[in-house]
């Protein structure tokens, strides 16, 4: 059952107490009126609120399912807890025919710069996630590679997404004492501020940044994962400390399909960032594993984009702040994409829960 169907039923019995005292007599009859089946009026009924929430219902009206139309007002048929809903079909996937690659990975700064602050065998089983993803990315032949991670240290002037539109760009891991740990990117800057006008063209947020200071949110990956030095890389940065909303970032995502489609160029998009992970005084070091798997979770059965849905706070209390990173990504992809975790390791010392994923892409219908 879509979402939007779900908060119609709702809103419809919200307003309507008579409707509401014959739903509550009869579910499954009154649902079938309201375009409902009858285990989702169930779900209605029975105060579920946890249940709708995975199925992309906003709190705002999750809430009258039990304070309103049960008179609970203590909302004590819910837990808070996260499940992935497995009861509405996928759709079928429609990836962009020039998108080549699409995966997710962590860019924690001490996987290079002190590794030995971590278990060895974690640190093994996460560097060998990289080298697998790194195998793949090769085998795609990207023209270009898009990647996204979120801002660390350098400044920009609004709190929107930067595309970087630089002929290059240079960093180094000098904040964390390795400034010999450095890159340098050859950038596309046709192809980027052809993302800003698209994404202008909607209506959307967007910064076009000349600059971008590399740092560990792109020299971690790419160090491991660029498959040549002179593939094109055009970063997208967000700010998630001055702006924060998973359905923007997925909106985002979804108008790069339209450059995607259109530009002719094999495009590889990598996620960077997160999981759990809090820099939060008092915080660092957290791992919330069981958020963590059910992203995963989510990941793998084809439901990422999903992970827009949720209210902000969700993610934030979490410890997933990153994870816009990886929406943009979700949005480029679409739903119904099963992801492949091929390493997850919660490592307190460096301060997070650490994944690689691969999305591996249906074949085009073209092939």
């Amino acid at each position: 059952m879509d979402a939007a169907t779900l908060e119609r039923a709702i809103l419809a019995l919200g307003r309507d107490t008579a409707l509401v005292a014959r739903f509550r007599a009869d579910p499954p009859g009154v649902g079938a009126e309201l375009g409902l089946d009858a285990e989702w009026a169930g779900v209605i009924a029975g105060g579920d609120r946890d249940r709708l929430r995975s199925a992309g219902v906003v709190d705002g009206i999750t809430i009258l399912v039990s304070r309103w139309f049960a008179d609970d007002l203590g909302d004590s048929t819910s837990k808070g807890r996260f499940h992935v809903e497995t009861s509405t079909p996928l759709p079928d996937p429609d990836v962009p025919p020039n998108l080549v690659f699409a995966g997710g990975c962590s860019h924690v700064p001490d996987l290079l710069a002190r590794p030995e602050v971590d278990p060895p065998d974690a640190v093994e089983r996460l560097t060998a996630g990289y080298r697998r993803l790194a195998e793949r990315i090769a085998a795609a032949e990207p023209d270009v590679m898009i990647v996204t991670a979120d801002c660390h240290f350098q400044s920009f002037r609004t709190g929107a997404f930067a595309v970087g539109t630089g002929a290059s760009h240079t960093g180094s891991m000098e904040f964390f004492k390795r400034p010999d740990i450095d890159l340098t990117l050859t950038g596309a800057p046709g192809y980027a501020r052809a993302v800003v006008d698209a994404v202008r063209a909607e209506g959307l947020e967007v910064e076009e940044a000349p600059r971008i200071d590399l740092d560990h949110g792109l020299i971690v990956p790419l160090r491991q994962l660029l498959p040549r030095p002179d593939l094109p890389v055009i970063p997208i940065i967000t700010q998630p400390a001055r702006s924060f909303s998973p359905f923007g970032a997925r909106a985002f995502g979804e108008v790069l399909r339209t450059v995607v489609e259109t530009r002719g160029r094999r495009v590889a998009m990598l996620a960077t960032g997160g999981l759990s992970h809090w820099l939060d005084p008092g915080r660092f070091g957290g791992v919330d594993v069981e958020f963590d798997t059910y992203v995963l979770e989510m990941l793998q059965a084809g439901r990422g984009c999903d992970l827009g849905n949720l209210e902000p706070y969700a993610l934030l209390d979490h410890g997933q702040y990153e994870f816009l990173n990886w929406l943009i990504m979700l949005g480029l992809t679409g739903p119904g994409v099963r992801g492949e975790v091929l390493a997850y390791e919660p490592m307190e010392a460096s301060g997070g829960g650490w994944t690689v994923v691969d999305l591996p892409l249906p074949e085009p219908a073209d092939a």
